[in-house]
């Protein structure tokens, strides 16, 4: 098989395992599907594909000699989606915090699957070249990412481009496997899932011990979900409606499990292993969301993408990616951070929106100002959220009653019932006070502010760059 053939399975192969399975994500129970429900007239867009989108345009404009500096530019110039770590992502670049070090900053979702879904396009700029293929993916999940993350991204884009070269299942999957950080969350649950298989364990049983050992509040956790999608692929053994019903019904991250399943099975197969049931109902389209904005060309079919793909294999850096150091940051000196007043009467802490500061959570809560800036008397959403409880008052009205053990998923579009609130901010500014049902530092706590369109918004009340373009929600 030539290997524009292995990447138009690929993309066919990502097509179908999104749509299949974007009706299921975020269910964590085991599901029962035997095709797509509902069968779909086209493929829906999925940012599973579409962020990648902007990688292709990237690196057919600048060529492979990537920085994180041209990523993050055409992220904020390209895409406006909000959720997670994306709009961390989004929020941190906006503040003025340099590319390398967006992801690890103030982010509680550094271990989610947003990066790791963004791997195809890198397979493809590095054809059987996983040192290339690895340090792509580091590259791109500074952005948005912390360790974890990044390994799941790893791990996906060094199996894919040693698939898209030829290489046998087993071989690319330990291959991919050695790339993975030692001592991480995803090295043991990539471990677990391998052994189970190679002891004979029942495919079901051997789900449950990964569910078991790596579960987590957020659906989205990428040790658990990238090892899913290796389960699926071992216990799928190269059938292809064993694999991709395997990676539906796992449950979870499941848009993104069957996504990247159904890559590898296509990378491996081509696009003739699937037959007409799979392919018929979603055509060969190529469909964005209105996160995505802004691109000259992008493709329009899976047939275009998959030609402009290999144009890139055989493409180099003349020298090798920069990946760089993740550096602290001093917040202080961002835009949008304020200070919080400990309740206790200790010293002023900064901040800007998110989990707070252990002093705050020590003093049992905070006290501040929201300004009103440009945006006065504007809808917002506010969130929340604590594991020990916590009552949130502006200008003395309460506004949010967070009742204690809420799953702690602080995001805007997802946070648990209880925990957000929309009103319109002051026409003056106004005094907020946060009272915890804890004082213990190590809890988790956060308040997260956000505008109507749900873009994270500074407490300041500085009109910040690069606002969002998605419609309010």
């Amino acid at each position: 098989m030539d290997l524009l053939t292995r990447i138009q399975g690929m993309w066919l192969g990502k097509s179908i395992g999104g749509t299949l399975g974007l009706p299921a994500e975020g269910r964590t129970d085991r599901q029962h599907f035997t095709y797509y429900d509902p069968v779909p007239t086209l493929a829906p867009p999925n940012d599973d594909l579409e962020l990648q989108l902007v990688w292709l345009e990237l690196l057919e404009r600048l060529g492979p000699q990537l920085t994180a500096d041209d990523l993050g530019k055409a992220w904020l110039d390209h895409i406006h989606y909000i959720w997670d770590e994306y709009g961390r992502c989004r929020w941190n670049l906006r503040r003025g915090v340099p590319a390398a070090s967006a992801g690890a900053l103030d982010n509680h979702f550094h271990a989610g699957m947003g990066s790791p879904i963004r791997s195809e396009i890198w397979a493809c700029a590095a054809v059987g070249d996983p040192d290339l293929a690895e340090s792509y993916a580091r590259l791109d999940s500074l952005l948005d990412h912390g360790p974890e993350g990044a390994a799941g991204e790893v791990f996906l884009a060094v199996l894919e481009c040693l698939i898209l070269a030829g290489r046998p299942l087993p071989e690319a999957l330990a291959a991919a496997r050695a790339r993975v950080d030692a001592g991480s969350e995803l090295g043991r649950a990539l471990d677990l899932a391998v052994s189970d298989h190679a002891n004979g364990v029942e495919a079901w049983q051997a789900h449950g011990h990964l569910v078991a050992a790596h579960r987590s509040e957020n659906f989205t956790h990428a040790p658990l979900n990238v090892a899913l999608t290796a389960w699926a692929l071992l216990h799928g053994a190269g059938d292809v409606d064993r694999t991709l019903l395997f990676a539906v019904n796992c449950g979870w991250d499941t848009d993104c499990t069957c996504a990247s399943a159904g890559a590898v099975i296509g990378a491996l197969g081509g696009p003739g292993c699937f037959d007409e049931r799979w392919t018929k109902p979603i055509g060969d389209g190529v469909w964005l969301g209105p996160g995505i904005v802004g691109l000259s060309d992008p493709p329009r079919t899976l047939g275009q993408l998959s030609e402009r793909s290999f144009r890139l294999a055989g493409r180099r850096p003349a020298a090798p990616l920069v990946v760089p150091p993740v550096r602290a940051v001093d917040a202080t000196a961002l835009a949008g951070t304020i200070l919080l007043q400990p309740l206790d009467g200790s010293p002023a802490v900064a901040w800007a929106n998110g989990e707070l500061p252990a002093a705050v959570k020590a003093a049992g809560g905070a006290t501040w100002t929201w300004r009103a800036g440009a945006r006065a008397g504007m809808r917002h959403h506010l969130v929340c959220l604590a594991d020990a409880g916590a009552r949130l008052s502006v200008d003395g009205t309460l506004a949010v009653a967070c009742p204690a053990g809420l799953p702690y998923v602080p995001a805007i579009h997802r946070c648990p019932r209880g925990s957000r609130v929309s009103l319109n901010s002051g026409l003056a500014d106004q005094r907020v006070e946060l009272r915890l049902g804890s004082t213990d530092p190590q809890q988790r706590a956060s308040v997260v502010l956000a505008e109507a369109n749900m873009d994270l918004a500074p407490w300041s009340g500085e009109m910040l760059p690069h606002q969002g373009r998605l419609a309010a929600a």
